[in-house]
């Protein structure tokens, strides 16, 4: 269950966009947030062997600045959070915006990290700082963009490869969908690429999906209802955004890589690239077990 979130904000609209998602998620799980905002340092070594003087005495002033400004929007937050009895907390940290994101979530003890696309306006790009934290960050990750109408969360969806019903997505999915009464469903999408399949053979072939979907999600015993649908698409990042897209999903779940072969450390597969920077809704990624 969600009991602790941490938003990192930079001030941009994306970031504002999530902070909505933060609000419902910590008004119907009664979590607490840490408001986070990280001032960015690249150095390596100290800034004063990089700049003369008086160049440094201008980034310390712009850092003071900064500091005091992302500090007065992170308490008026506060107070608005509090206002309507729910917890937040501010910190403001310098350094590498993904490494402290990752650090204060962990030292918080967070369920959940939450932080805005990085360019929102540009519907095929994901910022650097979100896509650093979704490859390293050990606690589930929440991408959001801002969704056309209300927000709500009642629709989730979890997409599988039928290798491993059971993963870390379905498992986290199902806790949370269990303690909110929420809709979930799992979704295996089979690719057909640009070949022309008679329609029987397709049809035969979503069939079989379907079938072995249904029997490993019922063996699994989850402990929750869980909608089983099949699809036929070019490709799974299209069937996934196209699905989501047509069926007023909420929030999309997914590993951030999938079948069994181990992965280093930092990888993050296409499909659950490509559905991060191109879904109609959020997304929240997690590291397989």
């Amino acid at each position: 269950m969600i009991k602790k979130i941490l938003w990192a904000s930079d001030g941009s609209p994306d970031s504002l966009d999530a902070l909505d998602y933060v609000r419902d998620i910590a008004n119907t799980c009664k979590a607490e947030t840490v408001g986070l905002y990280v001032i960015p340092d690249y150095f390596e070594v100290d800034v004063k062997d990089q700049f003369p003087e008086q160049e440094y005495d201008l980034i310390a002033k712009w850092i003071k600045e900064t500091e005091s400004k992302e500090s007065d929007r992170l308490n008026d937050i506060a107070r608005e959070f509090e206002s309507k009895g729910l917890s937040f907390k501010t910190q403001i940290v310098q350094g590498v915006p993904h490494l402290q994101i990752i650090q204060a979530a962990e030292e918080a003890g967070a369920d959940l990290i939450v932080l805005g696309k990085g360019r929102a306006q540009e519907k095929v790009l994901l910022g650097a700082t979100a896509l650093k934290v979704i490859r390293r960050s050990p606690i589930p990750v929440m991408v959001a963009r801002k969704k056309e109408g209300p927000l709500r969360i009642k629709n989730i969806l979890v997409p599988t490869d039928l290798f491993n019903i059971a993963s870390r997505d379905l498992l986290l999915s199902t806790g949370l969908a269990e303690y909110l009464d929420l809709d979930i469903t799992s979704l295996n999408i089979v690719e057909i690429g640009n070949k022309k399949y008679p329609p029987e053979v397709v049809e035969r072939l979503r069939g079989n999906s379907y079938n072995n979907l249904t029997k490993k999600v019922n063996e699994a015993n989850l402990g929750i209802k869980v909608n089983t649908v099949v699809k036929t698409g070019k490709n799974a990042c299209k069937g996934i955004i196209t699905y989501a897209s047509e069926n007023d999903i909420d929030i999309i779940f997914m590993n951030t890589y999938g079948g069994g072969e181990f992965r280093r450390e930092e990888f993050i597969g296409s499909v659950a690239e490509r559905v991060i920077q191109e879904a109609p809704c959020p997304v929240i990624t997690v590291k397989p077990e």
